[in-house]
């Protein structure tokens, strides 16, 4: 996303598209500046408060398919392409619900060439329409109810003879007001002392459009120009995305033109390479292919429009790089010579699974238990709904079942099964536990309907309880914590703070109540001692003597220890 000026549009009462995408633009930069605000918000103090995260770069992503696809001519077909890269972009269910909000904006704006005040008011309650579908069970209190009074006291503005500015003064207000009212909603935000984040984020997209509009659109970027860094490493890592091909060329590029005949697009590229992804349009494709001669690609797709974000990797060398690499990591820690990148398994039968985890044991443990591809992701770095469907697109067959393993990925999850042609199915897998046991139910001769069923079923058979680091001070449930302590959480629930291991690793499991474990599985992180390991170990002894234990190295970040419970 450019950080170059915005320019302003102050005193105008109609926007083209070129004006709407500015505003879009600024927005993104207002949110992207206080991202680190709305990630404090978290009402839990563990390590994953990444709603400011999952929402810039969904606007990141947003911005990269409006800039880019021409359609700047009108204020609808900028909208619609701007909600086109939010799904894309989608990550964890702030993002996901983000990307509602604009798909429905855009609806509202559908054959819209100069967008007035009345058109956004009908924009904003066509977004508040699209988020409450977009969630199984609404609950208030959250980013929902944001949008929602947003959108109801911009409509007592939205006239013929309204302005933009008028409007988004009164949807700011609302939101506003909305906002400072969730910990009165949310039980848990009122304990916690903190404002919906998902909410917050939407106060600041609306507050970033409503000050473009007056034409103040100066922000001190110092403060925020390190906010990318590791999210986009994460992003960026090439062999996530392709594993480790031994020959040819990692070829990524977009194509923006008019008319693009997707279908036929799609299937050119498809016989041109390996492991070929292409999404998009009659407007905007955006293409990974692996083949050993990228430019008779390029020179193909230049027939459909221009080209643009064109890379290039060489996976010979990079293979061997890699390998080395990997070597050495072996010898001197003595993990896994398997490092978390996403190389398909063998698929036996016509289903595969893909699995989501962070840290190498934990995914070479879903690996040996079934699965046959890996998504890197997890807390803090959440994959988004691209990255899910170029995983699913590069299997070989036609039926996928995905393991999320994470709450905040599901949503992002399910989008996937809306944007191919493949038949997708999700489990709702929270932890890795609960990916574990989903993987044991799986039968290679059942109908995929009954292996779905199963396997969700198998998730209500395990407890998953993880140990780790605060990240704020915060009283729960009557549950104390200060910054810097270890904390336990039983399925997500905190229920214990301290400084002494064997008295959290205590408390934690007496929440488990009168349940009796006959299987504990440990999973390591990253950080956690060996003193540490071993001291956990005995205390789980202790309080079970009869249960079978089992320590696997997850080298999982931010949390000391997984454990699953069964």
């Amino acid at each position: 996303m450019t950080n170059a000026p915005v320019r302003t549009t102050a005193g105008h009462a109609t926007w083209t598209g070129e004006q709407l995408l500015e505003a879009l633009t600024f927005a993104a930069r207002f949110l992207a500046h206080h991202r680190d605000r709305v990630n404090a918000l978290n009402v839990f103090p563990i390590p994953d408060g990444d709603t400011g995260t999952n929402m810039s770069l969904t606007m990141n992503t947003s911005l990269d398919f409006a800039v880019k696809a021409n359609a700047t001519d009108t204020a609808g077909h900028l909208a619609d392409r701007f909600a086109y890269g939010a799904l894309m972009g989608a990550r964890g269910n702030s993002g996901v619900i983000l990307s509602q909000i604009w798909r429905g904006f855009a609806n509202g704006l559908d054959g819209c060439h100069v967008l007035t005040g009345e058109d956004l008011g009908r924009a904003l309650n066509a977004a508040r329409d699209k988020a409450y579908q977009a969630v199984m069970r609404p609950v208030e209190g959250t980013m929902l109810t944001v949008i929602r009074v947003a959108a109801e006291t911009a409509a007592t503005a939205a006239t013929p003879e309204s302005s933009v500015t008028d409007v988004l003064e009164t949807a700011l207000r609302g939101a506003r007001t909305a906002l400072a009212d969730t910990p009165e909603m949310l039980e848990i935000l009122k304990q916690a002392g903190v404002v919906d984040a998902g909410g917050q984020g939407v106060v600041y997209l609306l507050d970033g459009m409503y000050r473009y509009a007056l034409g103040n659109t100066t922000i001190d970027e110092d403060s925020s120009s390190a906010q990318i860094g590791a999210e986009m490493d994460f992003l960026d890592n090439v062999s996530e995305l392709h594993g480790e091909d031994p020959f040819g060329y990692c070829t990524n590029f977009m194509v923006f033109g008019e008319g693009i005949d997707f279908a036929t697009a799609r299937e050119t590229f498809s016989v041109m390479g390996q492991s070929v992804v292409a999404v998009g349009d009659d407007t905007v494709v955006k293409v990974h292919i692996h083949t050993e001669n990228p430019g008779e690609v390029l020179a193909y797709a230049l027939t459909l429009g221009y080209l643009d974000q064109i890379k290039i990797d060489n996976m010979t060398l990079q293979t061997e790089e890699l390998k080395g690499q990997r070597a050495e990591t072996d010898h001197h820690h003595d993990r896994p010579s398997w490092a978390g990148s996403a190389i398909p398994t063998e698929i036996h039968g016509d289903t595969a699974i893909i699995a989501v985890a962070a840290g190498d044991g934990l995914a070479s443990a879903l690996l040996s238990m079934g699965a046959n591809l890996i998504v890197n992701g997890g807390q803090t770095m959440n994959p988004s709904t691209e990255d899910l469907l170029s995983a699913v697109e590069s299997l070989t067959v036609d039926r996928v079942i995905l393991l999320p393993n994470n709450k905040n990925i599901i949503l992002s999850a399910q989008q996937v099964a809306e944007l191919t042609s493949k038949t997708v199915r999700v489990i709702p897998t929270r932890s890795l536990p609960q990916g574990l046991a989903a993987l044991g139910r799986f039968g290679f001769e059942s109908a995929l309907d009954d292996n779905v069923a199963s396997m969700t079923a198998a998730i209500g058979d395990v407890a998953c309880i993880e140990i780790t680091t605060a990240v704020r001070e915060v009283e729960i449930n009557g549950v104390d914590v200060k910054e810097g302590q270890l904390i336990g959480l039983l399925d997500g629930d905190l229920v214990a703070s301290g400084t002494d291991l064997s008295d959290i690793v205590t408390a934690t499991f007496a929440a488990l109540a009168d349940n009796e474990p006959e299987l504990l599985t440990v999973f390591t992180g990253a950080d956690a001692s060996d003193e540490e390991t071993v001291r956990l170990e005995e205390e789980i002894s202790d309080l079970y003597p009869d249960a079978e234990i089992e320590i696997i190295a997850g080298n999982q970040p931010h949390y000391h220890f997984v454990i699953g419970v069964e």
